[in-house]
C-alpha cells in the first residue's frame, strides 16, 4: 500500500531508514486499502477452491467453483 501511495526513505542522523507514507486523501488510502484486501481474498478464495476439487470430486467442485465466481462477481460490481 505504501508503494502505490508514494512512500518516502528518510535516513536518519544514526543512519537508519525511516519509512514515510504519503496520503493525499481518505478516499485514495480507502481505495487503495479495498485493492489489497480484494486481492487477499481473490487469493484465498482460489485456494479454498483449488483445494475442494482435489477433495470432493469434479462435480461438486465445478459447482462450488461457479457459485465463488458468481459471488466474485457481484462484488466487483
Amino acid at each position: 500500500m505504501g508503494m502505490k501511495l508514494g512512500q518516502k526513505k528518510i535516513f536518519s542522523e544514526s543512519g537508519r531508514v525511516l519509512h514515510e507514507v504519503v496520503i493525499n486523501s481518505r478516499e485514495e488510502a480507502a481505495k487503495c486499502m479495498q485493492q489489497v484486501l480484494r486481492r487477499t481474498v481473490m487469493i484465498s478464495s482460489a485456494r479454498q477452491a483449488i483445494s475442494g476439487l482435489l477433495t470432493v470430486g469434479s462435480i461438486k467442485a465445478a459447482r462450488y467453483l461457479g457459485n465463488k465466481m458468481q459471488k466474485a462477481w457481484r462484488s466487483w460490481r
